[in-house]
């Protein structure tokens, strides 16, 4: 006869079907799966220890048969039916999750929605965003969460099209009170809503049209409102509702996919809001799973740790997966046609000579360090008669974007803060390529706030555009010829003013072909033009022994600056006539010649060129002259600096291949009657210097492959396709390596964790359960099936055997089988035989159970058990039942 608690290991998880010993009787019996009572609660009719698990109930209520003495170990029992073994049902577990439960995942559920929302910052300014985001995600929450309690205080099931439809009204309220105040007082009334209405339809369309950050307009930033809005509803819906782990985490997931898509071209990075959204959702899962229902501080001590490595490895190798890494993000931009203006105001570079007859005339000020040019404009067409600007300005919320496929290497922040006074057009100066516009106020000095200036020009948020190509920056549509349409103008530019690598100049390639090298070779009767004949013998005079194209174009500067002469007082005119009078003839000219004819001999050469007009710095103003804070003094080093017409300057800039537009200035510094070399117009010392040096270096018999500073300055190149910092092979091996660490440690604390708490247990009988338990688990090391179906005599036979045969009789096998032995009559006294459970028993259970483990351990290779221990089941199984009560 067989006697015993069974040996199964989840004493308190699901359903037993086992061999259950009658007290009375002594035989075995086969019971069905065991009442699923509550944690803490027992049926009514137990009388077993109150260590001991309850006993089965059958479906009437009343002790299945067998049961009238204590029951076995209750482990769930996958056996299929037997001879003499009665079905017995079981009260099911509520299926449903906590209400506090539900609650707190609210807390993840918010995390998920905000960041989804904040996805957006790439389209918006962060703060502009955040408050939208805010009211966006917690208002619906508290109303769908408000709503559901209150109806379940009824007593019937709260139904789902209240918080819908009270949803879409409150959504409407909302953003007429806060984004379209100034249309219906912040009332709902009907203009404020078939204003928001009108915003919503047309809000994807400006947004994918404007160069991103969008100006933070209502008629803009009603798109986040009406991403968000639903989804933190729905997700607030399915965490009350339903019980699934991940089912909240889909509409917020979803969500983010418009930022996204929208914000593919905008500044920063979304990688830091994907990995907050998956750790978020990992938490909610940790925090709804099964698991939590059992120990919920133990799920978020294990949890938790694994969160950061899931948020960290996403952070870092999402971007670098194969695939993603290289190849260019999906904008959908490039399938929208943009409502782009070319401009219609007159060409700067005609205007030159005007200036210069009025070299008093003030244009602007500027706040920034001397020693830069100013440009205006860009013109990059030449037709014969005139240079002109193919921009195509597209509407902007101050932002710049970077030049495409180009990286000069290092760069310097250069901030300037513009007034502008006697400027006329629609062109806004700024020192060479700027990043940001930013703080533009009116005439008056009120901010803009996205209505119109003082003048009728669009400040940011009416009409600031930007031509993606050229980077110039233009405000309002332009005007008439001496129209001062900006006067009173101010804002502030951030530039990156390239400090170039002369050394990596020297041999970069000019890209041919394309509109920057097409000059019209015939006239209109379809024969030849003479001129371009005139042009190319010219250049070819002029860069006779260049090895590479940098060469070429400085050369063909120094040309210019050598054989002609400066001359304010020149007629003005860039057409092919004026020009090759200019080069053959009247040999001197205003900058305007100067820039034109290098740019059209370069173009003959298959040098790709465009004319810049701008300004050279100006001139310090004294005290007297205006409010500089802190004096200027000669130099201009942080004051105010005053330009006029005298500083109107032109100058042609040429491609280089991974680099971009590198200025030339062949116009020289002042006048000089006897032809004698002087400085060039504009050109910093450094550069002059190292042009020299360039221009003095032989010619090498074989073409460098590959310099050094190539390399260097590639790590910065856009166009190189490499990024910053580590290469994406040491990101993936990072992460592995965490990866790995993490599991190594997860699988090493989850069975002392589980033996702790066994033996740390405050019930004496749990202890003696627990040590039962932990000697179970051990003996599955050296073969012991882990099935319910043995009894406490039956594992001590297989221990002493097993052991036994490993390292002898009568040796620590034979110590450690007499040790099991004890450690079953001591469990089955216990539970069965009426012996008290108390702290001595414990005490001997856990010295037994120490011995078996000690045994276990010298009789199975370390190899083995660290193989086993890391093994993907016995992790999982480990954690699976960390939460048992013994």
């Amino acid at each position: 006869m067989n006697t015993g608690p069974r040996t199964g290991l989840g004493a308190t998880t699901g359903t037993t079907t086992g061999t259950v010993p009658d007290a009375a009787t002594g035989s075995r019996s086969r019971t069905g799966p065991r009442a699923g009572a509550l944690p803490g609660q027992r049926p009514a009719a137990y009388d077993g220890p109150s260590w001991a698990p309850p006993r089965p109930v059958a479906p009437g209520g009343g002790p299945s048969p067998g049961a009238a003495g204590p029951p076995g170990r209750p482990e769930a029992d996958a056996e299929g039916g037997a001879g003499g073994r009665s079905a017995v049902s079981a009260v099911a577990p509520p299926h449903a999750l906590p209400r506090a439960r539900r609650l707190w995942s609210l807390l993840p559920v918010a995390g998920l929605a905000a960041g989804s929302g904040l996805g957006f910052h790439r389209v918006f300014g962060t703060g502009a965003l955040v408050p939208v985001v805010a009211v966006a995600v917690l208002v619906p929450m508290a109303l769908s969460t408000g709503l559901l309690l209150l109806q379940s205080r009824k007593g019937r099931p709260a139904p789902l099209w209240p918080s819908l439809v009270l949803g879409a009204v409150v959504w409407l309220v909302v953003a007429c009170a806060t984004l379209f105040r100034s249309t219906g007082g912040g009332l709902p009334t009907g203009e404020a809503v078939a204003a928001c209405w009108a915003a919503l339809l047309d809000s994807p369309h400006a947004t994918l049209t404007t160069i991103l950050p969008a100006p933070p307009e209502p008629d803009f930033l009603v798109l986040p409102y009406a991403v968000v809005w639903p989804a933190s509803l729905a997700a607030t819906e399915l965490a009350l509702r339903t019980r699934a782990p991940l089912l909240p985490a889909l509409p917020p997931v979803l969500a983010f996919g418009f930022p996204l898509v929208l914000g593919a071209d905008g500044p920063g990075t979304n990688r830091v809001t994907a990995a907050a959204l998956v750790a978020w959702g990992a938490v909610l899962v940790l925090l709804r799973s099964p698991a939590a229902r059992r120990s919920a501080v133990g799920t978020l001590a294990v949890g938790l740790p694994v969160v950061a490595v899931l948020a960290l490895a996403a952070a870092l190798l999402g971007p670098r997966l194969p695939g993603l890494d290289a190849r260019e993000p999906y904008d959908l931009r490039e399938r929208v046609e943009p409502p782009t203006v070319h401009p219609q105001s007159t060409s700067p570079l005609d205007q030159i000579s005007a200036w210069l007859q009025h070299p008093e005339t003030r244009l602007f000020t500027v706040r920034a360090p001397g020693g830069h040019n100013w440009r205006l404009a860009v013109l990059d067409r030449y037709d014969g008669v005139k240079w002109t600007s193919g921009a195509e300005l597209a509407r902007s919320g101050g932002r710049v974007p970077p030049e495409r496929g180009a990286g000069p290497g290092r760069a310097r922040r250069v901030e300037q803060q513009f007034t502008l006074q006697g400027l006329p057009g629609m062109w806004l100066p700024a020192a060479d390529r700027p990043t940001a516009i930013t703080s533009v106020r009116g005439a008056k000095g009120g901010r803009s706030t996205g209505g119109r200036g003082a003048a009728g020009q669009g400040l940011p948020g009416g009409d600031l555009a930007v031509d993606p190509d050229s980077g110039v920056v233009a405000t309002g549509t332009g005007g008439a010829p001496g129209t001062r349409a900006n006067s009173g103008l101010s804002y502030t530019a951030v530039s990156r003013e390239p400090q170039y690598d002369i050394k990596r100049l020297q041999y970069a390639a000019a890209p041919g072909g394309g509109r920057y090298t097409r000059l019209p070779r015939t006239d209109a009767a379809g024969k030849p033009i003479a001129s371009l004949t005139t042009f190319t013998k010219l250049a070819a005079t002029a860069t006779a022994g260049s090895s590479y194209p940098y060469q070429q174009a400085y050369r063909l500067a120094a040309w210019l600056r050598e054989h002609y002469r400066y001359d304010p007082t020149s007629v003005p005119g860039h057409a092919y006539r004026n020009l090759e009078f200019f080069l053959t003839t009247g040999k001197h000219g205003t900058s305007e010649q100067f820039a034109a004819a290098f740019a059209v001999m370069a173009r003959s050469l298959g040098l790709p060129t465009r004319v810049t007009v701008g300004f050279r710095s100006g001139e310090p103003k004294s005290e007297g002259q205006g409010n500089s804070r802190g004096g200027a003094g000669k130099s201009g080093a942080s004051g105010i600096r005053q330009v006029t017409g005298r500083d109107a300057l032109a100058w042609p800039e040429v491609r280089f291949q991974g680099i971009g537009w590198v200025p030339f200035y062949p116009t020289p510094g002042h006048a000089s009657k006897d032809r004698a070399s002087v400085p060039p117009a504009g050109q910093p010392e450094k550069r002059e210097k190292a042009d020299r040096d360039v221009a003095e270096q032989p010619r090498p018999s074989v073409p460098p492959e590959r310099k050094d500073g190539d390399k260097k300055s590639d790590r910065h190149d856009p166009a190189s396709g490499t990024g910053h910092g580590l290469p994406a092979w040491a990101f993936a091996s990072l992460a592995v390596l965490l990866l790995t660490a993490a599991y190594c440690l997860l699988a090493a604390w989850a069975p002392y964790r589980r033996r702790g708490r066994r033996r740390g247990a405050r019930d004496p009988g749990q202890r003696v359960l627990g040590a039962w338990r932990q000697s179970l688990d051990r003996l599955t090391e050296i073969g012991l099936p882990p099935t319910p179906a043995h009894t406490a005599t039956e594992v001590a036979a297989f221990g002493t055997a097993r052991l036994g045969d490993a390292e002898g009789e009568g040796g620590a096998g034979g110590a450690g089988g007499r040790q099991l032995a004890a450690l079953a009559r001591l469990v089955n006294e216990v539970g069965y035989g009426g012996r008290a459970a108390d702290s001595a028993a414990a005490d001997a259970a856990w010295r037994h159970c120490d011995a078996v483990e000690e045994v276990v351990a010298r009789a199975v290779p370390r190899r083995i058990r660290i193989r086993r221990a890391l093994r993907p089941r016995t992790v999982f199984r480990r954690l699976r039942h960390r939460g048992e009560s013994s």
